[in-house]
């Protein structure tokens, strides 16, 4: 069984390159930060670079 808690396998790098590219999936109309966006719809993504700040 997969722990929830387990720290995701993405490098910095990855996680930043990521970022950066998901901002053309966002709409900025919505009235939501794009960091909102970002943490809930990418998670794992977005612990990697929260814990790098």
């Amino acid at each position: 069984m997969k722990r929830v808690s387990e720290k995701p396998k993405i490098s910095l790098q990855e996680a930043e390159k990521h970022y950066q590219s998901s901002s053309k999936n966002y709409d900025i109309d919505s009235g939501e930060s794009h960091l909102a966006y970002y943490r809930d719809k990418h998670p794992n993504y977005y612990r990697v670079l929260s814990e790098n700040v």
